[in-house]
């Protein structure tokens, strides 16, 4: 990578918890996520987008009434596992953000994003009455861990979808030629 691509990215890290790598496939998004993250001696998380995702399940899970169950993602996994581990970075990396609408899916951290970062808390379901939650789930709620950060990678051909403003404007872009 070029160092104004590096000093970029850099630089997005320390003004922004959003960073969108944009360019055409094969241009070394991905890679950036993944070379940064080795550098820093802690393992990034990759999660690739699917076209089906329309709302905030895709990532956050849902609580499935048949069964009295709550069906939890990898991605929600990590991000209550790093509420433990607040000495390390989380570089959570959705590859191919724009494959599915990402202000659909992704809705919920753009806004909450904005907030302060004690006010960083995404409600995961209403707990019964008589439910004894996990330690970091009070009341159902996840505190987002001040230490994570979300690289989006998105592609730009004629088979994804147009990044709004409503994302651009909450993330520091990157565009890879």
């Amino acid at each position: 990578f070029d160092l104004n691509t590096l000093r970029a990215f850099i630089a997005g890290l320390a003004t922004t918890r959003i960073i969108i790598l944009e360019g055409l496939s094969g241009t070394g998004k991905s890679s950036l996520a993944r070379f940064f993250s080795d550098f820093i001696e802690e393992e990034s998380y990759f999660e690739a987008v699917q076209a089906t995702w329309r709302d905030r399940s895709a990532i956050l899970g849902y609580f499935n009434d048949f069964s009295k169950t709550y069906s939890e993602t990898e991605f929600l996994k990590r991000l209550y596992h790093f509420t433990y581990r607040l000495n390390h970075v989380n570089v959570m990396v959705l590859d191919e953000v724009n494959i599915s609408r990402v202000e659909y899916y992704f809705a919920d951290f753009l806004s909450i994003l904005e907030y302060p970062m004690d006010k960083w808390k995404i409600k995961i379901m209403q707990l019964p009455y008589d439910f004894e939650a996990p330690e970091h789930l009070n009341d159902g709620i996840l505190k987002i861990p001040h230490n994570t950060w979300f690289i989006l990678t998105a592609n730009k051909d004629d088979s994804t979808y147009t990044i709004t403003d409503k994302v651009y404007d909450r993330a520091i872009t990157i565009n890879f030629s």
